[in-house]
């Protein structure tokens, strides 16, 4: 038993304490106000209330991936965790740990119509575990189940379905402890079949996801293993920043935007290594990638393999400590005469970015800044150790090919989920997390729209984001798919921008209107300046073509 009686959300708080959660998200309802007073009202948890429960759990994810910290979230039940849903079912793709906490009717009143009453269920598919709370004596050793569950790889986030009474009454329950869940599994055979296939190979290539991200110095290990090997390397969406692209090894991010000259480079390799990926649609321009040449898989998720490439072997491990593993196993065996890496990454890239500034894309168009311009401009201003965040989107895509980063803790971007909205509530969490670093958010005009109010949340914390609204007064990434031209020419989805530095400032942002390059540089500077935050508005052509047909084109580069 308990040494003495607690409420319901003093046990809650205490146990996120001490599993060493530091910041609580959350949007005040009357079901949730008692854990959100004792929150507010102690000094070990961060309270941030956001303006929206859509951006909650954004804001908790991004934290997370530029600390390596996880933090809780909070809502009503009903109305307020449907809209958390989104936020929720991201972090599960991406497997970023969070432990979202809501405010449930209780036992007695499932059925009758309570207020927000909604069935627990809805929510199995948007968390790795949904915990429900039946009885007032479990509560403490649910909540340990669920921290555990969500900090245990693969990480991913945790519902704690209580009910509202239940966190408001004070009653004394039994303390509870919860063994990690441990599985132990033999894949030295599976090593040995990798190696003896690897180092055979002639032009490997590194693919590399977000579960190296999640791995333990996992950087260091792909580095190294990408030295022994001799290999490319490409990046998912989530494994961007992971191997630094400033090495001339480095190929780009998978995708339909993959430049053609890189994708080239893909299909000439005889051997794949993809570590902590799950091969998903997205990153892999719907499984079009060509990957399954001596295809070496390793996941944590037993489920992937095979699931979208067949493997020659697939491994269920972590990512940096298959990557030594192998490593291990080829050092010190003989190696054909491979290809040389850094002329094959360097060759396709030069090659990518010539053909854009042939196409005029590193210039200004009649209505504004291209978006290369616009994200080669931002590079050079920026520091190297800048966070950066990106909303969803057409834009979206250009980034992920045209900002380099160095880091994995200094990019910020959704993986296969894909909902819009996130970029500032992202940079919100970034900058919570880092304050002492820049933070500088790129976003679509249309994915701003969604998360609006999320400024007022950045000027209550006082937080100096810089965020750059690329501004084509379009859904550009609609308006320029093939499927809506197949439909016919009088699809467009374009508007009347608002003025986004006047709704800025009546935030209390300082607000820049800019539409050449030397312009956005000066008001980055400026803006790096400033302890508050800053909207950057980019006039950007509506008419400039996407990426991904950008880096559809002819190329004569054979590896």
């Amino acid at each position: 038993m308990s040494d003495r009686s607690k409420t319901g959300g003093e046990y809650v708080y205490e146990a996120l304490v001490d599993a060493g959660l530091d910041l609580l998200v959350g949007l005040p309802g009357t079901q949730t106000l008692p854990l959100d007073r004792v929150v507010a009202d102690r000094d070990e948890m961060r309270y941030v209330m956001a303006r929206h429960e859509t951006a909650v759990p954004h804001v908790a994810w991004a934290y997370y991936e530029v600390s390596g910290t996880p933090a809780a979230t909070l809502t009503v039940p009903g109305p307020g965790e449907t809209n958390a849903m989104h936020g929720l079912k991201n972090a599960l793709e991406d497997s970023v740990p969070l432990v979202h906490v809501t405010g449930d009717a209780h036992p007695d009143e499932r059925g009758k119509g309570p207020i927000h009453e909604i069935d627990p269920d809805t929510y199995d598919d948007v968390v790795k575990e949904n915990v429900v709370v039946e009885s007032r004596r479990d509560l403490p050793a649910a909540v340990e189940r669920g921290i555990e569950r969500a900090l245990t790889p693969p990480y991913g986030p945790v519902r704690l379905g209580i009910p509202s009474r239940f966190l408001g009454e004070a009653f004394a329950a039994p303390t509870a402890t919860v063994e990690p869940e441990r599985v132990t599994r033999e894949n030295g055979p599976a090593f040995d079949a990798a190696a003896d296939l690897l180092a055979d190979a002639e032009r490997p290539l590194l693919y590399v996801g977000g579960g190296v991200r999640r791995s333990a110095d996992g950087t260091r290990a792909v580095a190294a293993l990408a030295d022994e090997l001799e290999a490319t390397v490409l990046a998912s969406y989530k494994g961007k920043g992971v191997f630094p692209e400033d090495d001339p090894r480095f190929l780009g991010v998978g995708g339909s935007h993959l430049p053609a000259s890189a994708r080239r480079a893909v299909a000439a390799a005889d051997a794949v290594v993809a570590l902590g990926a799950d091969l998903d649609g997205l990153a892999t321009d719907h499984w079009t990638l060509p990957l399954d040449d001596g295809l070496v898989h390793v996941t944590l998720d037993p489920d992937a393999l095979g699931a979208a490439y067949e493997p020659a072997v697939g491994i269920v491990d972590d990512a940096a400590t298959a990557a030594r593993a192998l490593g291990d196993r080829l050092a010190g065996r003989p190696a054909p005469d491979r290809w040389d890496p850094a002329a094959v990454g360097a060759a396709a890239r030069e090659a990518y970015r010539d053909h854009l500034d042939g196409e005029g894309l590193f210039g200004a168009g009649e209505s504004g800044i291209h978006t290369p311009a616009v994200l080669e401009t931002v590079r050079e201003t920026v520091p190297d150790d800048a966070v950066v965040t990106t909303d969803v989107g057409g834009f979206r895509l250009w980034t992920l090919q045209a900002v380099p980063v160095y880091e994995p803790d200094a990019f910020v971007t959704a993986g296969s989920w894909a909902g819009m909205g996130i970029g500032l509530p992202a940079a919100v969490g970034a900058k919570l997390a880092r304050p002492e670093r820049p933070v500088v958010c790129l976003s679509g005009d249309g994915g701003l729209l969604m998360c609006t109010q999320e400024l007022a949340t950045a000027a209550e914390e006082d937080l100096a984001i810089v965020l750059v609204v690329s501004n084509d007064a379009d859904y550009g990434i609609i308006s320029k798919s093939p499927e809506i031209h197949r439909e016919g020419s009088d699809h467009a989805f374009a508007w009347e921008s608002p003025d986004y530095a006047t709704v800025a400032e009546g935030f209390g942002w300082t607000g820049a209107s800019v539409a050449d390059a030397d312009a956005l540089a000066g008001a980055l500077r400026a803006a790096l300046g400033r302890d508050g935050p800053t909207l950057i508005d980019v006039s950007v052509p509506a008419d400039e073509p996407s990426a991904p047909d950008a880096a559809d084109f002819e190329t004569d580069l054979s590896f």
